[in-house]
């Protein structure tokens, strides 16, 4: 039964995974990067922020995560990771992260000290 239970949350982290970055095209975690959504999937990809995303999803069900390109220039993307909290003022925003994905090898890198 408890394996049972832990294949339905697994299965439920990853449909919300799909989700968040679109389940229209599944890029390669390798090789250059060719659009906004594949840089947000390799951010998402990193066991930080996957860990992150099934702790807010499992512990914090009320706030949201957003993973989404802040901007982009020739060279890369920055994309920019954080959890839409809820309480008792409304809510506020609160970062998990900042990373730079390079366009032409897919690198990512954090862009926070």
């Amino acid at each position: 039964m408890m394996h049972a239970r832990r294949m339905v949350g697994g299965l439920v982290v990853l449909l919300l995974l799909l989700g968040i970055v679109g389940c229209h095209h599944t890029p390669s975690l390798s090789g250059p990067v060719t659009s906004q959504d594949d840089a947000i999937t390799r951010v998402t990809a990193l066991p930080d922020v996957a860990a992150w995303i099934k702790l807010v999803q499992t512990e914090s069900t009320a706030n949201r995560v957003v993973i989404d390109v802040d901007s982009e220039d020739a060279t890369i993307y920055t994309v920019h990771a954080y959890e839409l909290v809820q309480d008792e003022l409304g809510g506020h925003s609160a970062t998990f992260g900042w990373y730079e994905v390079t366009k032409a090898t897919g690198t990512v890198r954090s862009a926070m000290p």
